[in-house]
């Protein structure tokens, strides 16, 4: 009787260690699991954001970031990538953004585009340039009739809030929706699609997607459009290496050629391992923007984003 009674207790205590380890293990394997922050990002700028990530796992093996798929909302996100003024002024609030680069836009056409020898003999200036690509609007006060039918050209422009159309149309004081001509739903790599199979078409796009960031070289299916710039710049254009018209672009402002901020958008409950990974970007990561076609800050500007991101100050984080 005793040694049943022995026996019971040892197999009650047996299976209380047990029941112990197992929550203990599983404790272990929750405390274990990897937390994983998600960017929302814009698909010509992906592969330098998978740069970023790459380069900045080396660093902080034991936080992984990823870019989140299409079907992942925008509140889901940890981090949100903007390419445009507009976006950034209609931040709710209780969020904040650090531009970490910048990226150029450039009018071009298929390399057959018969238009080509006209606008080599005439330059495209401002004005030129608003009647090629924009209908005719209260901010342009005139369109000269014959120019305008002379152009005889069809306009492909970005349908989607990450098109560069966004940031062509605000450089030129338009709005897209004064864009002409046609619009390509989905993401701009399709407007260089779109001007090989109409010899008369003209459209406008990032140096990512112009250039092969491997080469260096402009693609060669594609042509940019002749514009009214001093000598030395056209020379640079002319040229087509990628590298040479990003050290232009960063030393000169060019009118005619628009340039836009790209900035990650975070919130004040983030996660503090966000706030690192954006210091590092502003630091190291900039060393990586020329290769994928971008370009850097000033020194000024990215002083100003250091500074800022160093004041902002997390609220208490709490896991969503």
């Amino acid at each position: 009787m005793i040694m049943k009674r022995s026996v019971c207790i040892l197999i009650v205590v047996a299976c209380a260690a047990l029941a112990v380890t197992g929550v203990s293990a599983e404790n272990k394997a929750g405390s274990d699991k990897q937390e994983v922050i998600y960017i929302k990002s814009v698909k010509f700028v992906t592969p330098l954001l998978n740069q970023w990530i790459s380069e900045y796992a080396k660093v902080k093996p034991g936080i992984k970031i990823v870019v989140a798929d299409k079907n992942t909302g925008t509140e889901e996100a940890d981090i949100q990538l903007l390419i445009s003024d507009s976006e950034r002024e209609n931040l709710q609030e209780g969020a904040y953004y650090s531009s970490v680069g910048r990226y150029a836009v450039l009018p071009v056409a298929g390399k057959d585009n018969p238009l080509l020898d006209d606008f080599g003999k005439k330059r495209l200036n401002a004005k030129r340039l608003k009647e090629l690509f924009f209908e005719k609007d209260d901010l342009v006060k005139h369109y000269d009739a014959a120019e305008k039918e002379k152009y005889n050209a069809t306009v492909y422009s970005g349908n989607n809030p990450s098109s560069v159309s966004h940031a062509f149309a605000s450089h030129f004081g338009f709005q897209p929706g004064n864009l002409k001509g046609k619009k390509i739903s989905g993401d701009d790599i399709y407007l260089i699609n779109a001007i090989q199979k109409d010899e008369k078409g003209v459209s406008i796009n990032n140096l990512a997607y112009l250039y092969d960031v491997h080469s260096r070289r402009l693609k060669q299916e594609i042509a940019i459009l002749p514009l009214d710039l001093k000598k030395e710049q056209n020379a640079v254009l002319e040229t087509a290496d990628l590298d040479q018209l990003i050290d232009l672009l960063e030393s000169k402002s060019i009118d005619l050629i628009p340039v836009e901020e790209i900035s990650l958008v975070f919130h004040n409950d983030i996660n503090p391992a966000v706030k690192e990974f954006l210091q590092w970007i502003l630091s190291e990561g900039q060393a990586y923007n020329h290769r994928f076609g971008f370009l850097n800050l000033d020194e000024k500007r990215l002083a100003q984003q250091k500074e800022e991101l160093k004041a902002v100050h997390l609220l208490t984080y709490s896991k969503k």
